[in-house]
């Protein structure tokens, strides 16, 4: 009886064990004032020591007719104490005009190395690279959807902390943005305002997704 009773145990741990060990994906469809701009797809592959963070994002709809955009943000680092510690973030970005990317290296906690596409002439005005418990935006924003409430974020050109309110009357966590700081340019101006998302029951990655971005919201809703 005691070895069934064990074995029971060992397999409810499992299972009520959601996030490592796992594959979490889900497609989204991006609108704008009611109007389908893109098509979100996120995948994270987590265990208990490391993890891989990945989303692509692409236009879609009448819209991408006359502006098609591409871009896709990946992390991946190691996991402590359920903590996720990024070593490495690449976002890149293209439209029929432009290619924009940004490649971090982290180490030890802090930012080792910068890489930007095209390359910022001016010089950096935070010496961003002496900031302890730095992450990258997705790696922060993944943190937060586990159950975190702030941290503190780089991404290539600004410098910010995360920091989030849940409201539990409508099932919704806001992100706000504070200590916003521009690398390359002595102004604190953002246009990127807050995030909110919703989760259902049980589950983890977000069923919907709010970006306030100047002045106007990106939804996110699941497929």
């Amino acid at each position: 009886m005691k070895l069934v009773l064990n074995s029971f145990f060992i397999c409810f741990l499992i299972i009520c064990s959601p996030v490592f060990g796992d594959v979490f994906s889900k497609t989204y469809v991006v609108e704008s004032k009611g109007i389908k701009i893109g098509k979100l797809d996120w995948e994270i592959v987590i265990s208990d020591k490391k993890y891989r963070n990945n989303l692509k994002l692409k236009s879609e709809g009448i819209l991408s007719i006359f502006y098609s955009f591409e871009g896709e943000y990946s992390s991946e680092g190691v996991v402590e104490n359920k903590q996720l510690k990024p070593t490495k973030y690449t976002h890149l970005w293209k439209t029929s005009k432009a290619k924009r990317g940004v490649g971090l290296v982290f180490q030890n906690n802090k930012l080792k190395s910068l890489e930007q596409i095209p390359i910022e002439e001016e010089y950096l005005r935070v010496d961003v690279f002496n900031i302890n418990k730095v992450k990258d935006p997705v790696t922060s924003f993944l943190q937060i959807v586990m159950g975190e409430n702030k941290s503190l974020v780089v991404d290539g050109r600004r410098l910010y902390n995360m920091v989030a309110f849940f409201k539990e009357d409508v099932n919704q966590t806001t992100i706000e943005l504070s200590g916003y700081l521009n690398l390359w340019a002595d102004h604190k101006r953002t246009k990127f305002e807050k995030i909110a998302f919703e989760k259902k029951v049980g589950g983890f990655l977000p069923s919907k997704i709010l970006i306030y971005f100047d002045k106007k919201v990106f939804k996110l809703e699941e497929i």
